[in-house]
């Protein structure tokens, strides 16, 4: 008998998974509101339906009779999948464990009470109630956002409360963190968790526009540069964060400050899904040949085994996506793009939104970014080589003057 999953959101993050349950004989009913989404048109079945209409959706569940509840690549969809799962009795993780992971605030407390070593920080509802005894710069977010929005760094009380406020219009629940501010460079960390058991995959290097008072990635590359005995300690912490929430299976996305002076380390998030811009699906198996999607799949469906032995199936490479922004204002030219996507070591170049005529306006967050490019090299000198190719060949001008910007 034919077996189905309910794929939580249609956008570019889930096609990879649309794509592999539907070459596995699973068929795929993908929720989503009717929009621009590539997964709507990729699944068997579209249910169109607000993916936080959870008891709805249980309800569409039991009558479909699906057999599997997943998404990937999506903070917001994380708790919704665990939900709908623990209520149709499918695999997945429990829902609290699924809001550890998932709200920042929570992540915190949960970090606070058991000694693991992240930023101090205090969740308010009310931006007229700010806390007082801060140790400027501080860091304010959402509480449950994703993709950077509402995120700043403030460095005086004066500020704080105009960012307390462009934080809460990014909150679906009314509630914003402010945190210490940590100086240090960042690294993902890349794992998964089967039954509990944490298994380490890949770390990279995060680089970030230079934006006063935003957090706007501009590249990710696989492998980090870090040190040795610094990932050593990293993936000790990520057992130990593993070993007590015990999640039930799920791609593990870690994002972490150190500071190489001191040997410090925090960790800013541990998220249960995949890494965004195609980390999981993309620089994961081109750098280390581990594809995140297929474990992800084996670990739903109940192939632990088989999962954990893919997990330890190597390679050593090197991979990267690279961001740009624009400036503001009109696009006049766009010359290169044919030139990149003909060189063999760029597998994608996502530039196909870029028009000559359209308005560019400021960029406010990551879902502002333009790309990214894919690119994978067999080693990180190589892969440095590849990306000064593509800034060299790519250029967009606005309003007649070159408007593009790297870092």
């Amino acid at each position: 008998m034919e077996k189905k999953v309910m794929i939580i959101g249609a956008g570019a993050g889930q096609v990879p998974l649309i794509n592999l349950c539907k070459q596995e004989g699973l068929h795929t009913y993908v929720v989503s509101p009717f929009g621009p989404y590539p997964g709507i048109e990729l699944a068997d079945t579209h249910i169109n339906e607000d993916i936080y209409h959870v008891d709805a959706l249980v309800e569409k569940g039991r009558e479909l009779g699906v057999d599997y509840v997943i998404s990937d690549q999506s903070d917001f969809a994380v708790p919704l999948v665990a939900y709908i799962a623990d209520k149709l009795g499918v695999p997945g993780n429990k829902p609290e464990v699924a809001q550890t992971y998932s709200y920042k605030s929570k992540f915190r407390a949960f970090c606070e009470k058991n000694n693991i070593p992240s930023p101090k920080a205090v969740e308010i509802h009310n931006a007229d109630s700010l806390p007082e005894g801060l140790r400027f710069p501080v860091v304010v977010k959402p509480a449950d956002s994703q993709g950077s929005r509402g995120i700043s760094k403030v460095e005086s009380y004066t500020d704080l409360k105009q960012a307390v406020l462009d934080a809460m219009a990014y909150s679906k629940k009314g509630s914003v963190v402010i945190e210490e501010f940590f100086k240090g460079r960042e690294v993902v960390c890349e794992g998964f968790a089967i039954d509990g058991v944490y298994y380490p995959v890949a770390f990279g290097d995060r680089n970030y526009f230079n934006l006063e008072g935003k957090f706007i990635p501009s590249q990710t590359i696989f492998p980090s540069s870090i040190s040795t005995e610094i990932e050593k300690r990293i993936i000790a912490n990520e057992r130990l964060i593993t070993s007590i929430l015990k999640p039930g299976f799920g791609t593990v996305h870690s994002e972490y400050l150190v500071n190489e002076e001191t040997g410090e380390f925090v960790v800013v998030e541990s998220a249960l899904r995949g890494g965004g811009v195609y980390i999981a699906s993309d620089l994961i198996p081109l750098s280390v040949g581990v594809e995140l999607t297929e474990i992800l799949f084996l670990a739903m469906t109940g192939q632990k085994e088989k999962a954990i032995e893919k997990l330890g199936n190597r390679i050593e490479r090197a991979s990267a996506y690279i961001c740009f922004y624009l400036n503001e204002g009109r696009i006049t030219s766009i010359e290169g793009i044919d030139k990149i996507k003909s060189m063999p070591h760029v597998k994608k170049a996502d530039v196909e939104n870029l028009h000559i005529g359209d308005n560019v306006p400021f960029i406010e967050h990551k879902g502002m970014r333009k790309g990214p490019f894919i690119v994978e090299a067999n080693s990180l000198s190589e892969l440095n080589r590849y990306i000064h190719d593509i800034q060299s060949a790519f250029s967009v001008n606005i309003d007649g003057k070159a408007g593009i910007h790297w870092s």
